[in-house]
């Protein structure tokens, strides 16, 4: 059964829930950048002009969600249409590159203050790296610097439908499910071997936590100590700023972990289905003989909707297997 699709666009001081001939609304995890373009007839009233605020709601069936929550970017005029382009704090985190050292503060403290920095509110924030000092230099864009940090503390980073920054850890429980014959139209897995050498983090230290006072001395030796000797087998990815034994560890084994899921990986074409988020872990049900039903970890989102035409959401994700089943797949990597 194909359920009607319904739009309510939020543009400045109107809202339109018919005039909307396409929308097309794309979500992805940091550094990305989260966006949404909608076409409009040109001769809709329209008054709305970059910097003013925008929503997207998407209805499906009996549900109504919101999909995006940000700012215009530009208005683009023809004869026949006005084309309006949407993003999200994401936008603002690509834009700013920052020039602050942070000192004694967690990994999740910092993201808070990058996101403050930018006037962006935070939702659920689960990174917790010990860090002496922490450069966030303007090689890297904000948005660069939180997908880090996000990942050396085994967390996800993305901008959420609300507009805050969002960093959970990464659950490895299905919390949404589609069903192949009924909302899965398209869908393939692709699954590589481990054919690239193990990773290990190294750090310099070290101290005992990240506000000791020898954190920020200099040392000749490796951290850890015993770290095995880089080559064909091991590949060392160098963070000066993990002083801790602890700090080194937790961010080794997310390296692997995320390298793990990363062999298995998914895209599906279903309904539209705007209760999918990022970082949602979807399973999918009665799936034929041979192709790997997940979970997954939902790493990118878009939601295609147009009043003429099918409508879909195409969805990727990474493998969301159990601790167990990663370990086998990532061989000598834990």
């Amino acid at each position: 059964m194909v359920f009607p699709v319904g739009i309510s666009l939020t543009l400045g001081n109107y809202r339109y829930d018919t005039h909307v001939q396409q929308l097309r609304v794309s979500l992805s995890l940091l550094p990305g950048v989260n966006s949404a373009v909608a076409i409009l007839p040109s001769n809709s009233q329209f008054s709305a002009a970059p910097g003013d605020d925008a929503e997207v709601e998407l209805t499906a069936g009996d549900a109504t969600e919101t999909v995006l929550t940000g700012t215009i970017k530009a208005v683009e005029r023809s004869l026949t249409t006005i084309s309006v382009t949407l993003s999200d704090g994401s936008a603002d985190l690509h834009a700013y590159r920052p020039a602050t050292t942070y000192e004694g503060r967690t990994s999740g403290q910092i993201l808070q203050a990058l996101a403050s920095d930018v006037g962006l509110s935070t939702g659920r924030i689960e990174a917790d790296l010990d860090l002496a000092a922490y450069a966030a230099e303007q090689g890297r864009t904000a948005g660069e610097h939180t997908a880090l940090l996000a990942l050396l503390s085994g967390c996800l980073a993305f901008v959420n439908s609300d507009n805050e920054l969002s960093v959970p850890k990464i659950s490895i429980s299905a919390d949404e499910a589609l069903r192949y014959g009924r909302d899965i139209m398209a869908y393939r897995v692709q699954e590589r071997k481990k054919d690239r050498p193990d990773l290990m983090a190294i750090g310099n230290g070290p101290a005992g936590s990240g506000s000791a006072p020898d954190a920020l001395r200099q040392t000749v030796g490796t951290l850890p100590s015993n770290a095995q000797s880089p080559g064909a087998a091991m590949r060392w990815q160098p963070y000066a700023f993990l002083r801790t034994p602890s700090a080194v560890s937790a961010a080794d084994n997310a390296l692997n972990t995320d390298a793990g899921r990363r062999l298995s990986r998914a895209e599906a074409t279903c309904l539209v289905s705007p209760q999918l988020r990022l970082g949602s872990v979807v399973e999918i049900s009665d799936m034929p003989d041979g192709l790997n039903p997940g979970p997954w970890i939902l790493t990118g989102i878009c939601h295609e909707v147009r009043t003429s035409g099918q409508s879909r959401t195409i969805f990727r994700g990474d493998s969301a297997g159990s601790g167990s089943e990663l370990t086998s797949l990532i061989g000598g990597f834990l």
